[in-house]
């Protein structure tokens, strides 16, 4: 190679990639049937795999995504990772099958679709309290027709029934052997317990109510109409508020309370009448007494400033004055994503407050999220419409996690690049606080805002670090430039029949294209030199050395000049010999004369002279 040439190089980014031995999933500090509305821990296991950096770990329940966990560490060598999930189950999870997969992303190189590798799936069962989908239920006394409390539940519920003369431990009770009334079943296992009202009714009882059950306001105007159609010895209405005197000239009386201020209160109207051997009847009104919260009010349990990532959290919401509770929900959101909701079976008519907590562990993606909760009344199809809600102000919470690069690349800069614009900087590093960002090549730091040159190529490792941890990654920087020559003779004097060698050499980034030309026309492509071999005069001239890549082109010249070796031409430079030798003779004699002159005999002769006789 010759001493003017450069030597480069670029490593081959290379990632050797194991999948695991096993990956296992199971609950945390816990056995048996979960409990609804609780939390609890999953845990999948991975064992030996590598790149970690490269591993996504994704949590299913059934079919359904609900989370996945990236790595930032730099290990290349195999290892064992843990990563859990926390669960809330209700009774629609019970059954439930939760699995764990883990999966290499490889990149465009490597192998599709990834390679994954599961867990076996995990079976959970879930205890949870009775509930009814109704509260009360009209029943129309006949053979046929059943009072049935049965509820899901688990474990199974036992069942009592109250204003009944003896005992009954049955879920089921037919109407025909009861009397007329209201009849409250409560279911109850381990967890808790759930009531139920069915009213019987005589299927001849000849009086309607409308509406046929009501709801309204603490406070507010109520009333219901009972009418009929038969003739009768009187009919009324009896409450604790409100009472209407039996009638016996109307078929229609009205139940009204201009501000109802009874929770509990269970108006009834009933006809006197004479039909066989039934001489009266009577129909209760359901009424939902409810009131909405004074206010709903979200906060942390034992806990001021940033959260850390990963790191569990408790958010309580507090519901204060609201009725009747078991009419109550209190919904979880994260901006606008439902999370989680708890409902109540307390039988309280009056109001109360309720406190609900939510278990948390924020990432990196919760940083300036807004958690909120609302409580919700429904209060059935009677009620309003929508359902009444009071949400919460919305609580942002910070969040501090460790750095992260998300963008590590081989980069291409061209010279006068600083690293500081390194693609997408602002970007490419996350973290909170944000991270001091530093970089280092050949084991020495780096300026980052100096301007890269054409000697600054080879393998940078960008750091960033905060109070929570420090990591890396190491990428190849190409420095890119327009063609540059070196230095080399460009002027050339030869005789007639000598050999030439023009050299031209350069250097650019990618690696320029070359061409000579001479006399405006391309000789040679490709080549840094050109050979000419046995000059004459039709080789005289400018030679041009260009080079070229996709920043730019530069060319360099070379003049050639071809001596005359012609008999002429000798006699020429005779001819000029001679002269010049003639002329310095001439000039030594001149010289040597001068300084004879100067060394001769000379005779001195006196001024005064006799006088001669006449003489003046």
């Amino acid at each position: 190679m010759s001493s003017n040439e450069t030597q480069c190089s670029q490593d081959l980014p290379i990632t050797i990639y194991k999948t695991p031995d096993s990956v296992f999933i199971s609950t945390v500090n816990h056995r048996g049937p979960m409990t609804e509305g609780q939390q609890y821990e999953l845990q999948c296991d991975v064992y030996n795999v590598a790149p970690v950096q490269n591993l996504t770990v994704k949590w299913y329940k059934g079919q359904t995504l609900l989370h996945q966990t990236n790595f930032t560490d730099t290990t290349e060598t195999p290892v064992n990772e843990t990563v859990t999930l926390l669960i809330r189950p209700d009774r629609a999870d019970d059954g439930a099958q939760y699995w764990c997969e883990a999966e290499l992303d490889l990149g465009a190189e490597g192998p599709q679709p990834h390679p994954t590798n599961s867990s076996n799936p995990l079976s959970i069962a879930v205890y949870y309290k009775p509930k009814h989908s109704n509260s009360t239920e009209t029943i129309i006394q006949d053979d046929k027709v059943m009072l049935d409390c049965t509820v899901k539940a688990n474990p199974a519920p036992t069942y009592t029934w109250d204003h009944l003369k003896e005992k009954n431990s049955s879920s089921v009770l037919k109407s025909s052997a009861l009397s007329l009334g209201n009849y409250t079943c409560t279911a109850t296992n381990t967890l808790g317990r759930d009531s139920k009202v069915f009213i019987v009714k005589d299927s001849q009882c000849p009086v309607q109510i409308i509406p046929r059950r009501a709801v309204v306001r603490y406070g507010d105007n109520v009333s219901a109409d009972c009418k009929t159609s038969v003739l009768h010895e009187g009919m009324g209405w009896e409450a604790s508020e409100g009472a209407v005197p039996m009638t016996k000239n109307q078929n229609l009386i009205t139940w009204r309370v201009p501000e109802l201020t009874e929770w509990d209160i269970k108006p009834f109207c009933y006809i006197n009448y004479k039909i066989g051997d039934k001489d009266r009847c009577l129909i209760e009104l359901p009424v939902t007494v409810y009131k909405t919260p004074d206010s709903v009010f979200i906060s942390t349990v034992n806990h001021r400033g940033p959260m850390m990532e990963g790191q569990q959290d408790e958010l309580q919401c507090d519901v204060h004055n609201v009725a009747p509770v078991q009419n109550l929900t209190v919904k979880w959101y994260k901006g606008q994503t439902l999370l989680h909701q708890t409902n109540f079976t307390d039988t309280i008519k009056t109001p109360v407050n309720k406190t609900v907590t939510l278990l948390i562990r924020p990432d990196r993606a919760d940083d300036e999220a807004q958690y909120w909760c609302e409580a919700e009344l429904d209060l059935g199809a009677e009620g309003p419409q929508p359902h009444p809600t009071n949400s919460s102000k919305p609580l942002s919470i910070a969040v501090y996690f460790a750095p992260k690069i998300l963008f590590c690349r081989d980069w291409s800069p061209l010279t006068e690049t600083s690293l500081d614009s390194y693609p997408l900087n602002l970007y490419s590093v996350e973290g909170n606080p944000r991270p001091d960002v530093s970089w280092r090549h050949k084991s020495s730091s780096v300026n980052s805002s100096m301007p890269l040159t054409r000697y600054d190529s080879g393998l940078y490792e960008i750091i960033a670090g905060n109070d929570l941890n420090s990591v890396s990654c190491f990428m190849n920087i190409t420095v890119e430039y327009a063609p540059v020559f070196y230095d080399s003779q460009e002027k050339f004097v030869v005789g007639e029949d000598s050999n030439i060698t023009l050299e031209c050499y350069s250097t650019g980034n990618p690696e320029p294209e070359m061409w000579w030309s001479f006399k405006n026309r391309n000789i040679s492509t490709g080549r840094r030199h050109i050979n000419i071999e046995r000059a004459t005069s039709t080789n005289a001239g400018v030679y041009t050395c260009s080079a070229t890549n996709k920043f730019g082109r530069s060319d360099k010249t070379f003049i050639v000049e071809i001596k005359d070796d012609s008999p002429n031409y000798i006699l020429t430079v005779v001819v000029v010999v001679v002269f010049i030798s003639l002329v310095l003779i001439i000039l030594l004699v001149v010289l040597m004369l001068k300084r004879r002159k100067s060394r001769g005999n000379y005779e001195v002769h006196s001024e005064m002279q006799p006088l001669r006789n006449g003489d003046p």
